[in-house]
């Protein structure tokens, strides 16, 4: 463990130095676990102890999303899939991950809201993230081998756990607002989590966004309605 120890403090090193032109990636080793007091690399039997009995529920469900990105695909895809079982038997198989989920996301529009709305506020895009997740974690053996929303969206459609126009209205959502992103992101050169005030900035990002998504930009207050009306109904 300690050779490997030091290659990873390496690469994020790298992956974290301040150059020029900033830098390359960022990368929050605390959702390790057990946090900075938990060892930077560690076995899979630890890892699996670990989510079986001491991860917080916000700790299994942010793993889930975890995707193998050197070394032996293969064997980290099994042991990823094996992972979600093992969260699946504590959360979705107990469920707990309604309540859980539906916590953690009226937490995350009350502390951020304000200052992301257009991701964290009501009917925001996490609104999207979380039912999804929470569907998912609804039935065993589902590990998706993709992360896209669209691709999520199908496998849930496929299963019977969305219909056709719950379906078509995510799909379309999640586009908007990812289109919506990417064009405050073109616009202003980083991330921005609301729209601007004035009416010459906002046409701009309405001509954007067009590139990217049918949804006009004056249709977002009925697309925060419609999607927090689904997240409602799906959680109740």
């Amino acid at each position: 463990m300690r050779f490997w120890t030091r290659v990873a403090e390496r690469l994020i090193d790298l992956l974290t130095a301040y150059t020029g032109g900033g830098i390359l990636l960022a990368v929050d080793t605390r959702l390790r676990p057990n946090g900075r007091g938990g060892p930077l690399v560690q076995s899979e039997s630890a890892l699996t102890d670990y989510f079986a009995g001491a991860a917080e529920t916000w700790e299994g469900i942010t793993y889930m999303k975890s995707r193998t990105v050197a070394g032996d695909a293969a064997r980290a895809e099994g042991f990823l899939h094996h992972l979600q079982e093992v969260d699946w038997r504590r959360y979705g198989q107990s469920g707990r991950s309604r309540t859980d989920l539906r916590q953690m996301r009226l937490r995350l529009e009350k502390e951020q809201g304000a200052l992301h709305p257009l991701k964290a506020g009501r009917g925001g895009y996490y609104d999207i993230d979380f039912l999804l997740m929470y569907l998912r974690l609804k039935s065993a053996g589902i590990f998706f081998k993709v992360l896209n929303t669209p691709a999520r969206i199908e496998v849930l459609e496929s299963m019977g756990h969305l219909d056709r126009a719950e379906a078509k209205f995510l799909d379309e959502a999640a586009t908007f607002y990812r289109a919506l992103d990417h064009s405050l992101r073109v616009y202003s050169g980083h991330a921005e989590g609301k729209l601007p005030s004035s009416e010459a900035q906002l046409e701009t990002i309405g001509a954007l966004l067009r590139r990217w998504s049918p949804i006009p930009l004056e249709d977002l207050p009925d697309v925060q309605a419609k999607t927090r009306a689904l997240f409602d109904r799906l959680f109740s």
